[in-house]
């Protein structure tokens, strides 16, 4: 029975996501801000060759510390795929060792996937907005709790 609900409830959200209109590169553009977390951005990409649509922007901190955040817009046949290959197929893993974990956290509302890999000292947040937008935010050489109080700003910023 619970496997049904899963299932029927993947059915509807790829149905959703399908027919939703796409945004374009400029609405992606306006979505990121030119600041987060008292740093400026820097090499911002967007495209939709992909058939989805895909925006990337870095926020050095640092020289070695620094946030780069990729917005997946999952409208559409083929963003779809994405919203559950980066986020919905990750919800309830929870796995740890001593060198990394991702586990899944209350976040703003919502759900979030967290990971820490120790040796790189890198944190990964991955967390939806707008019930298709599709956020990864990787932190280099920060703390997740670092990454996820920048996290909280964009959110607010986006949401």
């Amino acid at each position: 029975k619970a496997m049904t609900t899963s299932v029927d409830e993947k059915t509807q959200k790829t149905e959703e996501l399908k027919k939703a209109p796409q945004l374009t590169l400029e609405q992606m553009r306006v979505l990121l801000p030119h600041e987060l977390d008292s740093a400026s951005e820097r090499n911002f990409l967007s495209s939709t060759q992909f058939g989805y649509g895909l925006a990337s922007i870095e926020y050095p901190k640092t020289k070695s510390r620094g946030i780069k955040v990729t917005l997946y817009d999952c409208a559409g046949e083929l963003g779809s795929v994405n919203y559950f290959e980066n986020y919905w197929d990750y919800l309830n893993v929870n796995k740890e060792t001593d060198q990394e974990f991702t586990k899944t956290i209350d976040f703003e509302g919502g759900k979030a996937v967290e990971t820490y890999k120790k040796d790189m000292n890198l944190s990964t947040l991955t967390f939806v907005i707008r019930d298709r937008l599709v956020i990864v935010m990787a932190g280099k050489n920060m703390k997740p709790e670092e990454l996820e109080s920048a996290a909280k700003k964009l959110h607010q910023k986006i949401a």
